[in-house]
């Protein structure tokens, strides 16, 4: 990823998680959390999210679906906004970036699900679309 003065003015918005999780019961987002492969600070991940580490992403984003409202998150909100910018640089709708990410989505008492480090790249397009909203 290549970043210069253009990439410093694209905006992205902070989306509470209170905000997301009511979005994601109303409509079909595409989660796209960009923490790295080895996660093992913490395991939570949002229900049905898909895992790109950030590293990956500038080679991987074209599997991400394009008719997808994209939110993205990670650990802390580190990582998010980097990722946010390249893919609102390349055309993607990107609704934002989950405020204070999974750290805060937990300590909100918002629903998560376990996952193991992982070592193998996953597809980011999603088998079932309507399964991960």
């Amino acid at each position: 990823m290549f970043i210069n003065h253009d990439w410093q003015k694209i905006k992205v918005k902070k989306i509470s998680p209170e905000e997301l999780a009511k979005r994601m019961d109303a409509e079909t987002l595409y989660i796209l959390d960009v923490r790295p492969l080895n996660f093992t600070r913490n395991t939570s991940f949002i229900k049905g999210s898909v895992l790109c580490p950030l590293v990956l992403l500038a080679t991987r984003y074209s599997e991400i679906p394009r008719d997808r409202k994209i939110v993205i998150t990670d650990w802390a909100m580190k990582q998010s906004p980097v990722a946010a910018k390249f893919l609102i640089a390349k055309g993607y709708a990107i609704l934002g970036v989950l405020k204070g990410g999974i750290e805060r989505w937990e300590s909100d008492k918002l629903p998560v699900e376990e996952r193991k480090p992982i070592t193998k790249l996953m597809p980011l397009t999603p088998h079932n679309k309507e399964a991960h909203h």
